[in-house]
Order: structure tokens, then sequence, then C-alpha cells
């Protein structure tokens, strides 16, 4: 194990390819927030409703379903780097023709920017192990992306709102100035292809992500379904695919229940909501910076396992125990436990799959997260939506029955992904030694 200087965020940030890495996923998951934040407000100022808000959303939990495996697939038949970089050059492009168009025209690019993400994000996560020094920082590195995806979440909406109030402002002598005040969410759109053009010219100057084209002598299928048997294969895998749905599955149904639960369960506001979702978020910050001391003390195996639990746990105490304060004080522990499954599962995926294949594996990834993150959020808020109350010994509402319902599920999930203690000899049989990371700046 290497000493916490070497392993800890100073290891991981003397690493060129890493911090370059780092930084663009960190501009661009902040233009990422904000454009989802116009992509609503458009939509909704377009119709005048909020069916159009939700197709939008349900055109970004589609794509993942076939645009996941197809990135993976990519992502080891061509050079990672220039998939990354054509991704994000695409997506600056698209994105900023969204305000001048109607309707339809948003939809259209709400799908196909979704399904590029889909192709980027599988380069991205096998391309991580190749950028550390040791394999032991994997936690922390994914850790770090996946902070750098959602930590920007409590500026975003600020981010917007400067934005969205610039663009009235803009002076006629501006370039294109007469065409932002009169579509104001443009510059929120023009502000994200920024930052894609900003994390563009990150991943191009990266030296150590490998060129793919290890399985372009395979057909689309023989290649996807190669991916398939290598994790029917690998019981740990098998274990991990279902501990990552059934985490994602908790996100989403709190993210759907935890708005009608505060205000209709705890008879609570949107400030109260606005404090949960950011201890929420506290949590995920707490979850990384104690998740390499929890896998040094007691393995990744406990700690994925653990984490995943404690999801479920937590949900049903909600449920059972509808008391603001409590809400607050959990949401914390549900924030770290939920980032701390995410960043083992990220781990221990990559350690355990060969290279060749990492691309295929980690779309699968995406697409689980999504799907596990569509099915809580749809799911159970259909549930939580239909149901009145429910009278045992108790009294639940619909939130309640929700909460309660998902948590069991996911402690369901959890004993089912139990194999990965089962099959812990796994762990210790690396099926490729990983390429050594770049040299130190």
């Amino acid at each position: 194990m290497a000493n916490d200087g070497q392993g800890g965020l100073r290891g991981l940030f003397r690493v060129r390819g890493f911090r370059r890495l780092f930084a663009g996923q960190a501009v661009s998951g902040l233009g990422d927030w904000v454009a989802t934040l116009a992509f609503i407000a458009l939509a909704y100022g377009l119709t005048g409703n909020q069916t159009a808000v939700a197709v939008v959303l349900i055109l970004r939990l589609v794509p993942p379903i076939f645009a996941a495996p197809v990135g993976g697939l990519l992502a080891d038949r061509l050079d990672r780097r220039l998939l990354m970089v054509t991704c994000d050059l695409l997506r600056a492009g698209l994105i900023v023709l969204v305000p001048f168009l109607g309707i339809a025209g948003l939809y259209v690019i709400a799908f196909v920017h979704e399904c590029l993400s889909l192709v980027f994000l599988p380069a991205r996560d096998a391309s991580v192990p190749l950028l550390v020094d040791d394999q032991d920082q994997l936690p922390l590195a994914n850790g770090l992306i996946l902070a750098s995806s959602f930590g920007s979440i409590p500026f975003a909406a600020a981010v917007f709102g400067a934005l969205r109030l610039a663009a009235s402002h803009v002076p006629g002598w501006v370039p294109f100035g007469n065409a932002m005040r009169s579509h104001p969410t443009s510059t929120a759109f023009f502000f994200d292809a920024a930052t894609f053009l900003f994390s563009a010219y990150m991943v191009v100057r990266i030296q150590r992500i490998p060129h793919g084209g290890r399985a372009a002598d395979q057909s689309a299928f023989k290649g996807l379904a190669e991916a398939f048997r290598f994790i029917v294969r690998t019981p740990i895998l098998r274990s991990l695919s279902t501990g990552l749905v059934v985490s994602m599955f908790g996100g989403g149904v709190l993210f759907a229940v935890g708005i009608a639960y505060i205000h209709q369960t705890l008879q609570g506001n949107d400030v109260d909501f606005g404090w949960l979702a950011a201890l929420w978020g506290a949590g995920m910050a707490i979850g990384l910076g104690v998740v390499r001391f929890l896998v040094r003390e007691r393995g990744e195996r406990w700690v994925f396992l653990t984490s995943v639990t404690m999801c479920g746990a937590i949900l049903i105490v909600m449920a059972l125990l509808p008391f603001l304060w409590l809400a607050f004080a959990i949401s914390v522990v549900f924030g770290a436990s939920f980032s701390v499954a995410i960043m083992v599962a990220l781990s221990m995926t990559q350690r355990v799959t060969e290279d060749r294949i990492r691309g295929r594996i980690m779309g699968g990834v995406q697409m689980l997260f999504r799907v596990g993150l569509g099915v809580g959020a749809l799911g159970i808020g259909a549930i939580a939506y239909a149901i009145g109350d429910v009278h045992l010994l108790i009294t639940l509402d619909g939130n309640q029955v929700g909460l309660f319902v998902g948590g069991v599920l996911i402690l369901l999930g959890a004993a089912a992904s139990a194999g990965v203690l089962r099959h812990a000899k796994a762990m210790h049989q690396p099926l490729e030694e990983p390429a050594p990371a770049e040299s130190p700046a």
C-alpha cells in the first residue's frame, strides 16, 4: 500500500493524465447540469406544460439500453482518446443549436446528445485504470471522477440563473447578441458547448490512453456477445452487477419520492427539500473522503456489500420514522453509502476486467447505472403516486410505501450480490497486469 502522500490525492494529481481527465470532466460536468436545467426550462417554455419536461427526461433514460453497449464496443475497437474528443466536439456542435429549434428538434438533440454521452463514458471509465500509479488508488480515482460529475449540482442552478440573466442584457454590438436576447436559454447552452471544448482540449493532451483495435477483428454482435459471456462466467461481475443496479435504484427512489416526502409526509417546504439534497451531496463528499480508509481497513468486498445494505436500510427507516430532523441526519449517511458503493463497484469491475474488453464491460456498467436510476425514479415514483394510505400496525402514506418498497428491494438485491464475498479469491487473480501510469509532471 502506498503511503498517504503517494496513494492519496497528491499522488493522483501528480499524474498528468489523470489530472487532465479530472479537470476536463469537472468543467464539463458543470456544463452538463447547467444544460439540463436549460433543457427543462426551454421545453416548458416552448409547450407550457410538464409533459414536455417528462419527455425530455424519458429521452435521457432510453439510450442506455443500446448506446452504452455500443459505446463500450467502440471503446475496445478505436483509439479511446480520439473517441472521447470526437464525442465532445459533436456534443458541443449539437448543443449550440438547441435554443433555436422547436420542441421536436429539442427532443431529437436531447436523444442524440445522450447517445453520444454514452459512447464517451465507457471510453473514459475504461481508461481510468491506466492513469493511476497504484491500483489501490482506483476507488479514490473513481470517486473523484464521480464527484466531477455530481459535485457541481449545487453550483449549476446559480450559474444557470446568472447566464439566464446575462442573456437579457447582452449588448447589441456583441456577435449574435440579438439572437441571445430573443432566446434567453442560449447562453446556458453556449456555456455547455464551451465546457465540451475544454474537455476535448484536456483529453487530447493525455498520452497514456492506448489505441484500441483489440476487438476490431470481431463483428459487433460477436464483440458484445464476448462481453456478455465474460460477465456470465465471472461470478464477481455477476454479483457486482446486481449491487450496482440496486444502488442506483436507491438513488432513483429518493430522487422520485424525496420532494413529495418532504412536502406531504413531513409537511416541509422547498427549502427543506433543498437542505435534504444538499445533505445528500455532503454525504457523497464524505464517502469520497472515507472510502480509501474503509477499503484499507475492511476490504473492498465487505465495504461494497455493507454500503448497499445501508442504502436499503435507510430508506426503510425514512419510511417508518417520518421525522424531518431524522431525514436530514440520515440523508448524509445515505449519500455516503451510495457514493461508496458506486466507487468500490467501479474499481472492482475495472480491476478484474482485461483491458481488451474493459470498454464493453464499462459500457454495461453505464447501462446498469441508468436502468437502476430510471426504474427507481419512474417505478417507485408511480407506486408512491398511485397508492393512498396503507393501514397496518401504523399508517403509511404513498410516499412512505414507496420508500419502504424501495428499501426492501435494495436489501433483496444486497443479499443477491453477497456472492461478491463468496468469490473473494477472484480479486486476487488479476486477468491482466495494468499498464504503467503516465510519468508524473
